[in-house]
């Protein structure tokens, strides 16, 4: 089933600028797929590249401002809008609790943003995971979780998480949380 969008913002919203060249595994159901992904976010646009198994594009996903484009090679249509895409790559690498200078204290923090409630956890000047939920208005409760292997530090030259894991779950009224998919990002590289 759809999960709620959230609020996708202007890539200009966020001042940081990177370009991310990683390993994507999509889990869903008894389904995985592998591919690898560059992203570059400059100013008001970002583009995500997503490559087949020989190096050939398979995908461009394009934000200018709010403006949102997709062109697909894959030999069939996404099971989802590709906007929920940009969603977690947002929540991933720039939807963040607003903080002075490069990192927070250690411990639980806590705030709502654009009706998501976010939770992060930092220990050592390393952000370690957040976590954004929401309840929507039949009373169910969606979510996602984003843990970094090593922290991410966002200080430029920082080395990298090791490994991102993304989960989304979703529970309705009366009834067990259950996971829509896990994304697993490896080899990840970060320039700025």
């Amino acid at each position: 089933p759809p999960r709620p969008m959230g609020t996708l913002h202007a890539p200009s919203d966020y001042a940081v600028e990177f370009t991310i060249d990683q390993q994507v595994r999509v889990e869903y159901g008894t389904e995985s797929q592998s591919f690898r992904a560059i992203v570059e976010k400059r100013g008001d646009r970002i583009v995500m590249i997503g490559l087949g198994p020989h190096g050939g594009r398979a995908f461009v996903l394009t934000q200018e401002g709010s403006a949102v484009s997709f062109e697909s090679q894959l030999p069939r249509e996404l099971p989802f809008p590709p906007e929920f895409m940009l969603m977690d790559l947002h929540r991933t690498w720039l939807k963040a609790i607003p903080h002075e200078g490069a990192s927070m204290p250690d411990g639980e923090h806590h705030a709502m943003i654009d009706g998501e409630t976010i939770d992060e956890t930092w220990l050592g000047g390393r952000l370690q995971s957040r976590r954004f939920s929401i309840m929507t208005s039949n009373l169910a409760f969606w979510g996602v979780s984003v843990s970094y292997e090593g922290g991410l530090d966002f200080t430029a030259g920082a080395a990298p998480p090791s490994r991102v894991v993304i989960e989304s779950v979703m529970r309705r009224q009366d009834s067990a949380a259950q996971p829509t998919y896990r994304l697993v990002l490896e080899g990840i590289a970060i320039s700025p």
